[in-house]
């Protein structure tokens, strides 16, 4: 299970210092910025599409300009999502269908609680499938959702049907239950953001005396402690068992 760690909540020096020879993703609509000017410093990247800016706070993604910016980075990312539309999954086919009508090759991405047979094509047709939280949905609800998703689409021996990719889905207890080929994190930029280090419960304050640079290592050796799951069991019990609260909102 490959973490992508997203955003660059440092300085362009302390970011490349701390990430270099790491997996990272970053957002089309930070594009521009120095942290990213060199690829080939990292491990491997992804791209997303920026569709959560655009959901949240208004951004603007132009499709055609998109892709564009994706055809030119071809063969320098291990992948880019296509420009999903959160809550109105016809558009995000659309939007998917002009990507590859351009000859690209994005993930789909699947918004949970979306319609079945939406993931039955996007599964029985595509290597990778990109999953994001749906609208307004709990971490309860994601836990049970994920659940039957990966019990839908995993053979006999627990092993997934397609790579499937987990959106901001890096909570201890989601890695140790669900065998994503990758996930991506964003909880490291909020604990930087407000001087908090991960613990096994939760996240604690109060290291003011550290630098940004090493609080950033802390977040980083945590994800690559944790317990990662490699096949799925289909066991509903197990699910609540791991860690006590989630990290991630």
């Amino acid at each position: 299970m490959k973490v992508y760690f997203t955003g660059a909540p440092l300085s362009t020096r302390e970011y490349l210092d701390v990430m270099a020879g790491r997996a990272v993703m970053y957002s089309y609509v930070s594009r521009g910025r120095g942290a990213w000017a060199d690829l080939s410093v990292f491990s491997g990247v992804a791209l997303d599409s920026g569709a959560y800016s655009v959901w949240r706070r208004g951004a603007n993604v132009d499709l055609s300009e998109y892709a564009d910016y994706c055809a030119s980075l071809e063969g320098r990312l291990d992948w880019y999502a296509s420009l999903d539309a959160i809550g109105d999954w016809r558009k995000t086919l659309a939007n998917l269908s002009a990507l590859e009508s351009r000859g690209l090759r994005p993930v789909p991405v699947f918004h949970l609680g979306e319609p079945w047979g939406l993931l039955d094509d996007l599964v029985s047709s595509y290597e990778r499938v990109a999953l994001g939280r749906g609208p307004g949905m709990t971490f309860s609800q994601m836990l049970w959702r994920l659940d039957e998703i990966f019990g839908r689409y995993s053979d006999s021996d627990g092993a997934p049907l397609a790579r499937f990719h987990g959106f901001r889905m890096t909570d201890r207890r989601l890695l140790a239950r669900f065998p994503f080929d990758s996930v991506d994190s964003t909880t490291w930029m909020s604990g930087l953001a407000f001087g908090e280090l991960p613990t096994d419960t939760g996240r604690a304050s109060g290291f003011s005396f550290m630098s940004a640079r090493t609080k950033a290592r802390a977040w980083l050796d945590f994800f690559d402690a944790a317990p990662k799951a490699h096949r799925f069991i289909r066991n509903r019990g197990g699910l609540r068992q791991v860690g006590s609260r989630p990290h991630e909102r």
